[in-house]
């Protein structure tokens, strides 16, 4: 089988294929055809001649001397001219039944016997052969045509691709794909429109990267700052106890990863296509995961309203929710509830605080979610007092 790589040759050697099939099926049929059409001819002759014989012989019966009968020219040189060869007259006692490559027909005399004349279809099938070759000639100089006329347009048909191709290879950023023809087919129109929206989200990933490089080199030198000073404090300070300096540096350790988690915040489920979800399946699911952790600390969840449905992306929400609900048990108090009450669109998340500070009462934690708010379409409050402390979020 003839392979290739360039798409222009497979589709024309498809299509030849294809146009092959069809002369092959179409010249079987006039095969049929043909020779049904020549030896009806010839026989319906043959059946002319032995008719105008018949008055010749039928008085005398078999007793009949035919030689003469190859002597009348209309008898044997009209059935030469439509082909007939090898003709033969003759009596038998039963009707004469053709062997193959011989055309008979035959006439029953007064007397039982039966008058037959033959011929060879020999040259039935040479005419079939001739419309053969010749059928076939013409093909091939078919094929050799549309072969160069399909590679031709082909060719120019999909130049457009090849247009999209150098552009992907050359793609500089900032950079628009467009084809180097407006006719061009509704197929090729999509793949321009696909690689613009590709190449505009890759783009934005890009902004992100350098934002996240540039906010992580601005967000971690702080902390990274206090823990040099901390470990050249305890160093030159001999006052500065270890358990004071094991303490303060594990805060310092807390406060730099949770500056590193919000950093990741910025960078993650880019491809996170929209859905629509439920709010109440989505709360419980993300309960499941931390099962563990409300059994440790004694804790209850109540789940209060009902629920809605929300076409947003649904990684990122989830992620969204667990970090708000990790923030409520880690520093909820301990054998206390927390509540959830679901209200048209509004989640609230509500805990009694415990004796540390909360995540997102810090500048850290209402940074992912201001830039969360964007990504899935919602604003937010934080309200606390002596006793409670509340994330109400509203989903627009």
């Amino acid at each position: 089988m003839i392979k290739s790589r360039l798409l222009t040759n497979k589709i024309t050697i498809f299509f030849l294929i294809l146009t092959s099939i069809y002369f092959l099926i179409n010249i079987t049929l006039t095969i049929i055809y043909i020779n049904d059409e020549k030896r009806q001819d010839l026989e319906i002759l043959l059946w002319h001649s032995i008719n105008e014989s018949y008055d010749y012989v039928k008085k005398y019966n078999d007793k009949t001397d035919l030689a003469f009968l190859y002597d009348i020219p209309h008898m044997t040189s009209v059935l030469e001219k439509s082909g007939a060869r090898e003709i033969l007259f003759f009596f038998t006692k039963d009707k004469y039944k053709p062997k193959n490559g011989e055309i008979a027909v035959s006439k029953q005399l007064p007397n039982g016997t039966y008058f037959n004349l033959k011929s060879s279809d020999i040259e039935v099938k040479k005419h079939i052969y001739e419309t053969i070759v010749k059928s076939i000639l013409q093909h091939l100089t078919y094929l050799i045509i549309v072969g160069i006329l399909g590679i031709y347009f082909i060719r120019k048909l999909l130049s457009p691709l090849n247009h999209l191709a150098n552009q992907c290879k050359n793609y500089k950023s900032g950079n628009q794909f467009y084809t180097n023809k407006k006719d061009v087919g509704d197929e090729i129109k999509q793949i321009e429109s696909a690689l613009n929206m590709l190449i505009h989200r890759f783009e934005k990933l890009r902004i992100k990267d350098k934002e996240l490089f540039a906010t992580a080199t601005h967000e971690l030198k702080t902390p990274l700052v206090i823990l040099k000073a901390r470990v050249e404090k305890f160093q030159q300070n001999k006052e500065y106890k270890k358990d004071a300096f094991i303490n303060d540096i594990n805060e310092d350790i807390k406060r730099l990863y949770l500056e590193i988690q919000s950093m990741l915040y910025f960078n993650i489920f880019d491809f996170d296509e929209k859905t629509d979800i439920s709010v109440t399946q989505s709360i419980k699911d993300a309960i499941s995961k931390v099962d563990l952790l409300l059994k440790n600390r004694e804790l209850e969840v109540e789940i209060i309203g009902d629920d809605f449905i929300l076409h947003t992306r649904q990684n990122l929400f989830s992620k969204m929710f667990m970090s708000v609900f990790e923030n409520a048990i880690a520093y909820a108090k301990v054998k206390s509830t927390i509540k959830i009450t679901l209200d048209s669109k509004i989640i609230k998340i509500q805990n009694t605080q415990g004796g540390e500070i909360n995540l997102f009462s810090s500048k850290l934690g209402t940074k992912i979610l201001r830039k969360l708010c964007s990504e899935l379409n919602f604003t937010f409050d934080i309200i606390k007092d002596s006793t409670n402390y509340e994330i109400i979020i509203y989903f627009n």
